[in-house]
């Protein structure tokens, strides 16, 4: 049986939607029904919290016999790879970094690569780029423009 790899990481599929194992921002608003709340004494998602969480979430998935692999940074974000059948483990262990991940990936979502081609995209059909990541995805959801032809291929319209 050959295994198979899932990826998780920073994706910007669609207008107003992040996802990483379950996490979303929608209409600008950030949500995850996933993550619960930000760990004791945490009211900011900083660089050293982020990191300090990640390192729990990869010491626990090693616990568990389960490995990370493919791991990069894009934007400041960690992405990795890891096998199918550690999925368990992954849904046991992601659940206490959750919280801290979507914060922080919410925080750097701006800068990521898909808000700059939705920046272009917004521009190409006329509308100013607002100058944070909330209202450019309001702006890219009430334009209507075909986000996924957005990313990929730079067009905004159907």
């Amino acid at each position: 049986m050959k295994k198979r790899t899932i990826i998780a990481g920073a994706l910007v599929a669609a207008a107003g939607l992040v996802a990483v194992g379950g996490l979303a921002a929608s209409a600008g608003a950030p949500t995850n029904p996933q993550a619960g709340p930000l760990p004791e004494r945490v009211t900011v998602v900083t660089q050293q919290v982020y990191e300090d969480a990640f390192a729990k979430f990869e010491a626990c998935m090693n616990e568990g016999g389960a490995s990370l692999a493919a791991k990069h940074d894009v934007g400041g974000v960690h992405q990795f790879s890891y096998l199918a059948d550690a999925a368990p483990v992954y849904d046991r262990c992601y659940v206490d970094f959750a919280p801290v991940d979507f914060q922080w990936q919410i925080s750097r979502s701006y800068d990521m690569p898909e808000f700059d081609r939705y920046r272009e995209c917004l521009a190409d059909i006329g509308i100013e780029p607002g100058k944070d990541a909330d209202t450019i995805l309001a702006q890219v959801e009430k334009s209507g423009m075909d986000v996924r032809k957005c990313i990929e291929e730079g067009a905004t319209s159907g």
